[in-house]
């Protein structure tokens, strides 16, 4: 159960609401204005509440649920209560072809996003040559630079430094102690704690003389609807841009280079590491823990395995793993032949 004590919550949606907002019918026969208070699991929800089932690994517990809607798939709905004690399931069954983005809408209507009461901090310190949009909300001890833009309806909470001439779009959030400098950021944005973007990227020359630092001229460019996490550090480009796409999600923990590109809808899992000027392409998936070097190019589609390391091109919709990675099929052999080795050396073979 969601403790209330954090979030926002509506008291009930009636079953005819949940179907409408999913986008299925009332099951024939079921009563439409039956009320459901909450979202839980299968294994510890009630009559009143509503779980989602989608992934074969809880199979058990949907079988066992007393649950009063459960959302799942035209595939998992048989075993929906399967195994009661008196052999009758009360559960009604929605099926949808993605439970997961149902069960999201769901969230989303329980726990509406709250509305927000346009303020500035009395201890807030913003530029005069600021422009601040209406209906923000400006928290303690932040500062924002010289001619810095903030759009409408953005909120910008504690301790947070966004440096001279950086634009911000609307309807952004930007969490605590996040420094942005350097930077042109879309709408919608959401920028998680302690992130740093636009800082000096790791750029210097070295020779027998030793380290002779290059300045960083560029900028970086965050696109729309993008949501980045706690501790990220996107650093800005040596020259042009470095750039974030649409609709893009980043992980906590992420490097960003100079100069790298992320294309459009790509998400990158905690603790990845992108090298100067690599080029991301559109939709690409970097599962955790994966560096990657500079000056390559990851084709549209890519998806990465974790804890890979990604030393040369990678051509569109391939899937890759290992390190240095190869293609997925290839790396399950080294890994089976690997093992067979090992096995046969303690065998003395």
């Amino acid at each position: 159960m969601t403790d209330s004590r954090f979030y926002l919550k509506r008291d009930a949606l009636s079953l005819s609401d949940v179907c409408a907002l999913i986008s299925v019918p009332v099951p024939e026969g079921a009563n439409k204005d039956q009320l459901f208070t909450a979202i839980h699991t299968l294994k510890e929800g009630n009559a009143a509440e509503i779980a989602l089932f989608h992934n074969p690994k809880y199979r058990e517990d949907a079988e066992h649920t007393r649950v009063g809607i459960c959302l799942t798939t035209d595939a998992f709905a048989s075993y929906v209560g399967a195994q009661l004690e008196n052999g009758t399931c009360q559960t009604i069954v929605l099926v949808h072809p993605e439970p997961y983005r149902a069960y999201a809408l769901l969230v989303r209507a329980f726990f509406p996003e709250p509305i927000l009461k346009p303020s500035i901090h009395p201890t807030a310190v913003i530029a005069q040559t600021a422009t601040i949009g209406e209906g923000c909300v400006i928290g303690a001890y932040v500062v924002i630079g010289e001619r810095a833009v903030i759009g409408a309806y953005t909120k910008i909470d504690s301790h947070t430094v966004i440096h001279d001439d950086v634009c911000i779009g609307c309807n952004g959030r930007i969490a605590s102690h996040v420094t942005i400098s350097h930077s042109l950021i879309g709408d919608r944005v959401l920028i998680k704690p302690g992130t740093c973007i636009g800082q000096q990227g790791f750029g210097f020359h070295m020779d027998e003389k030793g380290h002779f630092d290059v300045p960083q001229v560029g900028i970086v460019e965050i696109g729309y609807d993008v949501q980045i996490g706690s501790n990220v550090c996107i650093d800005r480009a040596s020259l042009g841009k470095t750039k974030i796409g649409n609709g893009v999600r980043i992980d906590n923990l992420v490097q960003i280079a100079h100069n790298v590109y992320i294309g459009d809808q790509s998400v990158l899992v905690a603790q990845v590491g992108v090298a100067g000027s690599t080029h991301l392409g559109n939709f690409v998936i970097v599962a955790g823990q994966v560096g990657i070097a500079g000056h390559l190019t990851i084709g549209n589609g890519v998806k990465v395995a974790a804890q890979s390391g990604i030393m040369r091109d990678v051509v569109d919709g391939m899937t890759v793993a290992g390190s240095p990675a190869v293609p997925v099929q290839d790396w399950r052999m080294q890994t089976v032949a690997l093992q067979r080795l090992v096995k046969g050396r303690k065998n003395g073979k």
